[in-house]
Order: structure tokens, then C-alpha cells, then sequence
């Protein structure tokens, strides 16, 4: 049901240990994304956008953990699970789309040996009715000639077809929560619009909640419901996305939004 609270996030304090140091990439981040909506996180670079997606996901780099706060899913709280029973939960009925497809797609096996490992592990499907639905899944992302593609690697692909990869295979659960991770920075104007319409698309068909990892404030415009503004990992502000356009209230959200182009 769209507007129900799918995600979660009370509170979350994330610890990074780096250089002898201990530091606080995330420190007290509250957020919800509900079903069939949008949540965007933006702010400047290193401003903790991304690690908290990967504390939602629990695939925090070596030395960090969470330190305080929860993390719940349809009411599951993740931080309590065992490392066994989080992976049935990531890919089923929570997804990440990477920052860089090129780094996250395995080099040495083809892409329906990619999508197909997500089917056997959380849907149950082998042989041939795997085959077929990740046939099924490459023409659903807007991949032509889905059937040729999956037998092809990698390095076969073009930037836009390598993230559209990303996005099927994310899907291959039907995860009701997909975390995108600046799904689009490295490609082109064009293939940019075209994903960015794909995955409102896929969300509006799939009712699924999404929290949207960006710096671009014109992916914001173009799709999230929601907005939270992050700076030194704090979520300094939040609110819908017309009411942060015309009328941002915190002093960094103001600055923010000032940068943009006005022609």
C-alpha cells in the first residue's frame, strides 16, 4: 500500500576506524521511505550519503559498524539479524544499485549467470525458468535483444547497458525497498534520462519504496518525493521536494539550492 512505511531509520551513528582514527561518517541520521515514494539524500561528497545506504544494507567497509540507532525494514529490525539471515534479506526484499557498474558486475561471468545467481538464491528458479526470466528482466530494463545478452560478459556492454544490467539484477528478487547509489554519475545526459525513467517506471509498477543516493540536484527534481538534506553526517533538513525548491530553511540547504544553474 503506497504512503506505509517500508524503511526505516532511527537514530543510525555509524563508526569508521581509519588511520587510527575514529570518526562518524553517519551521526544521528533519522529517515523513512514509505512504499511507492522516493526519498532523496543529497549533499556535497563525503557528506555520508552513501554510507548510510550501506549501513541499511549492512555492507559497511572494514572497521565500521553501527554504533547506535536501528534500522528497520517493514518492521524487521536488520541491525539485530545474524550475517546469515541478512543476506536473505539483501536482494529479496531489499536491493542496492551500485555506484559503478563497471566495479560491481563480475568480469568473468556472463549477465545471465549474474541475474541467474539472484534467482536461485531468493526465488527458487533453475534451468530454464531461470534463463526465461532473466530473459524477462533484461527486456524489462529496455535491453534489446535480451536473449543474445545474457550469454555476453561485461566488457560486451556500453556504460548505459552495464547499469541497466545493475538495475535487473536488483530487481531479480522483487525487493519491495531499492537503494540506488548515484545510479547515473558516469553516464551521459541522454542514457541518464532514459534510467532515470526507467526505475520511476519500474517503481510505479512494482509499488516499491526507494531511497535515491545523489548530488544532483536535477535527479532530484526529476525524482524523488522527499528530499533530505545531509552535511557532515548529520540530516540537517527534510521535507517534500517542491517545499525544498521554493523555500529550503536550513542555511546549508540554502546554499545549496542556490548553486543551481538559473538558465
Amino acid at each position: 500500500m503506497k504512503g506505509q512505511p517500508l524503511l526505516q531509520v532511527d537514530g543510525l551513528r555509524v563508526e569508521l576506524r581509519a588511520g587510527g582514527r575514529l570518526v562518524h561518517p553517519v551521526d544521528g541520521v533519522h529517515v523513512t521511505v514509505p512504499a511507492g515514494e522516493t526519498l532523496a539524500l543529497v549533499g556535497e561528497s563525503g557528506c555520508g550519503k552513501s554510507m548510510t545506504a550501506l549501513a541499511c544494507m549492512r555492507l559497511l567497509p572494514r572497521g565500521g559498524r553501527i554504533a547506535a540507532g536501528q534500522v528497520k525494514l517493514a518492521g524487521d529490525a536488520l541491525d539485530a539479524l545474524s550475517e546469515a539471515r541478512m543476506r536473505d534479506v539483501r536482494g529479496r526484499r531489499m536491493a542496492m544499485i551500485f555506484q559503478e557498474p563497471a566495479s560491481s558486475l563480475n568480469p568473468v561471468m556472463t549477465v545471465g549467470d549474474q541475474i541467474g545467481e539472484v534467482l536461485v538464491r531468493h526465488r527458487g528458479l533453475h534451468g530454464q525458468p531461470a534463463w526465461a526470466e532473466a530473459e524477462r528482466l533484461l527486456a524489462a530494463v529496455g535491453i534489446p535483444d535480451p536473449l543474445r545478452r545474457l550469454s555476453e560478459y561485461p566488457f560486451q556492454l556500453s556504460g548505459g547497458m552495464k547499469q541497466r544490467v545493475m538495475i535487473a539484477i536488483a530487481l531479480a528478487g522483487d525487493p519491495k525497498v531499492l537503494i540506488a547509489d548515484e545510479p547515473t554519475t558516469a553516464l551521459d545526459v541522454t542514457i541518464q534520462a532514459q534510467i532515470l525513467d526507467l526505475l520511476a517506471r519500474l517503481q510505479a509498477s512494482r509499488g516499491m519504496g526507494m531511497l535515491l543516493i545523489t548530488h544532483d540536484l536535477g535527479v532530484v527534481a526529476r525524482m524523488a518525493h522527499r528530499v533530505g538534506v545531509m552535511y557532515a553526517g548529520e540530516l540537517v533538513e527534510t521535507g517534500g521536494r517542491e517545499d525544498l525548491f521554493s523555500a529550503p530553511l536550513h542555511p546549508y540547504s540554502r546554499k545549496l539550492f542556490a548553486a543551481l544553474p538559473t538558465s
